[in-house]
């Protein structure tokens, strides 16, 4: 490492940074038990390489099985470990044992005694360790549902459940969220307007929509009528047994007037709205359906909410950029991106700190459902920042103390105003 590069990353290692999303438990407690190793490692991202790898899925339920002797499940497992080790998520898990446990490498030499230092890692106490001691992050937007430890955790209230309910269930959780009986759809809007009085009280830092994986992130502008035929739709299942789980399906046109209506009371009340973007997590998926220019006829009906657009938008990290730099309420969010492609990640905010001013970009979210994986991440994304800021002094666009001054505010500055912190925490 030379010493621009050296010197900015030593500067980028020293901050107590601001994590924009996890998928973390929303308390120590509520950790999955019994674990191991394997079960708790696999249970996230890396498991998905290793299924593109050719791991069979018939194999893979056998390997997070932890009632199962662990060297006869790391055997099934090894060949496509070695295949994908080098990607993101297996250079995130390996970074995690190497700084937590002191352990090299994840193989079958390491994996008895990383299992066991794992083992004595779910006393209490993990999350002020991992979390605190060594990722030194101030605060976590968390996007998981329950009780939410408020040492570590803002909540990220995901509000898909207004716009695709899917089952009768998701109607009831609704009613006793907001406390209104829902039997038409004005029922249903005054419920979204009842719970969004209560966000304050929850802890609320953020608003979050994940239904790129359902559905193309274009939303049309349509009438309440239309929008109201289709929530009467709902209602045909309601005949049905209550043994089984009941759906509740409504159409499109449903769904576009209800994420209007949620960005209108989002816009209200001065709530920053998460878009995932992007990538899938997952094997398989329709990747166009979140092509973040999608969304550009919400950036202009809405200029009073900040649009938070997650994961780089990879592999439409260029057309983001174009996106940030035209509105002026589009800003970046580089969570998870760090270890779905090092290299893209290094890339894209080279381009972007050309092409977009440097208050719009968010450097890190772990995004993850495990504890551990979150030191991995954060080491990452401060290397990879590191090194893109390092190309930019290498270009002569600016010195190492202004390489250093918008490493801050990537990491700690952007957060704190863009999801307007400061008197959240």
């Amino acid at each position: 490492m030379d010493r621009t590069l050296q010197d900015i990353h030593d500067h980028i290692n020293s901050l107590e940074i601001i994590d924009t999303h996890e998928h973390l438990p929303g308390t120590e407690a509520a950790r999955p038990r019994p674990t191991d190793v394997l079960t708790e490692y696999l249970s996230h991202y890396f498991n998905r390489d290793l299924i593109s790898a050719g791991l069979p899925e018939a194999d893979f339920r056998r390997v997070i099985d932890h009632t199962q002797p662990l060297a006869e499940r790391w055997a099934l497992v090894e060949p496509y470990w070695e295949h994908a080790r080098h990607t993101g998520y297996g250079l995130s898990l390996e970074t995690t044992v190497q700084g937590l446990y002191g352990i090299e490498r994840i193989d079958g030499s390491t994996i008895e005694p990383l299992n066991e230092a794992f083992q004595r890692s779910l006393e209490p106490g993990a999350y002020r360790r991992v979390l605190k001691d060594k990722c030194r992050i101030r605060v976590s937007l968390n996007n998981e549902e329950g009780e939410m430890d408020p040492e570590f955790f803002l909540r990220a209230y995901h509000v898909d459940d207004f716009i695709l309910p899917r089952t009768w269930n998701d109607i009831r959780t609704v009613e006793q969220e907001s406390g209104v009986l829902i039997r038409g759809f004005d029922d249903w809007l005054e419920a979204a307007e009842a719970v969004f009085e209560r966000l304050p009280q929850m802890r609320v830092g953020c608003l979050k929509s994940a239904l790129a994986y359902e559905r193309p992130l274009r939303y049309d502008r349509v009438t309440r009528s239309e929008a109201e035929a289709g929530f009467n739709q709902g209602f045909a299942g309601l005949h049905l047994p209550d043994w089984g789980e009941r759906p509740f399906a409504v159409p499109k046109a449903f769904q576009d007037y209800m994420m209007h209506f949620i960005l209108r009371l989002a816009g209200k009340r001065e709530y920053t709205f998460q878009f995932h973007t992007g990538l899938q997590e997952g094997n398989g998926n329709l990747i166009y359906h979140s092509d973040p220019t999608l969304l550009s006829n919400l950036f202009l009906e809405y200029p009073d909410v900040r649009f938070d657009l997650f994961h780089m938008s990879y592999p439409y990290e260029h057309a983001l950029s174009a996106l940030a730099k035209n509105f002026p309420n589009v800003y970046i969010d580089m969570c998870w991106g760090h270890i779905v492609s090092p290299a893209a990640a290094v890339n894209a905010l080279v381009e972007w700190l050309d092409a977009v001013p440097a208050n719009k970009i968010s450097a890190f979210g772990g995004d993850y459902c495990f504890v551990d994986a979150v030191y991995g991440h954060q080491l990452l994304a401060r290397e990879n920042v590191a090194r893109a800021l390092a190309i930019k002094v290498e270009q002569g666009v600016f010195g190492v103390d202004r390489a250093c001054r918008i490493g801050e505010m990537l990491f700690i500055d952007n957060p704190m105003a863009i999801f307007r912190l400061e008197g959240k925490l």
